[in-house]
């Protein structure tokens, strides 16, 4: 079942007086509970894709559609994790899930928010932190924060912009397993849209990929590993290997013509 459409969309803006394409014609759908990962070049429109999905920007043309509705701006059905960790800084772990859970879901008591609140500090493995504020944190601590607070909030679609970007090589591995077994055991079945620019990454995680170069998605693959996924298994198969090598072959197309005309 179809849970993200988008329909012949283009986005521009406007840049020295002239407006300039970000996205053009851009057709795809997103079934619910799929995990997709949308990989390319710096600048091929990623992250605006993420804004649209979002409803922070809208199309110059065609439209986004999520549960059969055109998207008309932010909704409690979606949230946000970004690269940077976007904590309140004058808030706890523990109050800044509260406050996540109180924007998404109105008139819930502030008891009921602070057992939801602890209930997703121990998934993430911060049961103990909850009274530790932002700059008290490692960075892999205070993205698990943020994890928390986004699946605390109980939306349909999880938006996530390179949430492993600024994390050290173990803790992104970690956080890669945790969102992964989150996703896979929570009892709801969430849809998430992850953007990446690490090809192992991508293929670890999705169930979809879609490459993209500018402007337009060139390759949508399917990744067949299924649930309960093992890195080690995964890592050391030719299916992965086969999908590594096709991604990394994209990156590199084109790059000897870039490098001529520069």
């Amino acid at each position: 079942m179809s849970k993200i459409q988008l329909e012949n969309v283009s986005f521009s803006y406007q840049q020295s007086g002239d407006f300039s394409y970000a996205l053009e014609d851009v057709n795809f759908e997103i079934n619910e509970g799929e995990f997709v990962c949308f990989i390319g070049p710096s600048g091929c429109g990623k992250s605006t894709l993420i804004t649209l999905m979002e409803g922070l920007n809208f199309p110059s043309k065609g439209k986004v559609v999520i549960d059969g509705n055109p998207v008309s701006g932010p909704g409690t059905d979606r949230c946000v994790v970004f690269q940077h960790y976007s904590l309140f800084s004058w808030l706890t772990a523990k109050k800044n899930i509260v406050f996540g859970i109180k924007q998404a879901q109105a008139g819930i008591s502030t008891k009921k928010a602070e057992e939801i609140a602890h209930e997703y500090l121990e998934k993430v493995g911060l049961a103990d932190f909850g009274g530790k504020y932002p700059y008290q944190l490692s960075g892999g601590m205070q993205q698990r924060v943020a994890i928390a607070r986004a699946l605390a909030s109980d939306a349909d679609i999880m938006l996530m912009d390179e949430p492993f970007g600024a994390i050290d090589t173990r803790n992104r591995m970690l956080l890669q397993d945790l969102i992964l077994r989150l996703c896979e055991n929570e009892k709801k079945k969430r849809t998430v849209v992850f953007i990446t620019h690490d090809v192992e990454e991508a293929i670890y995680l999705a169930d979809r990929i879609f490459y993209m170069e500018p402007k337009k998605i060139k390759l949508d693959i399917t990744v067949d590993f299924g649930s309960n996924r093992e890195r080690a298994k995964v890592f050391g198969s030719e299916r992965f290997l086969s999908i590594r090598n096709n991604l990394v072959s994209m990156f590199y197309d084109g790059i000897d013509s870039e490098a001529v005309a520069l």
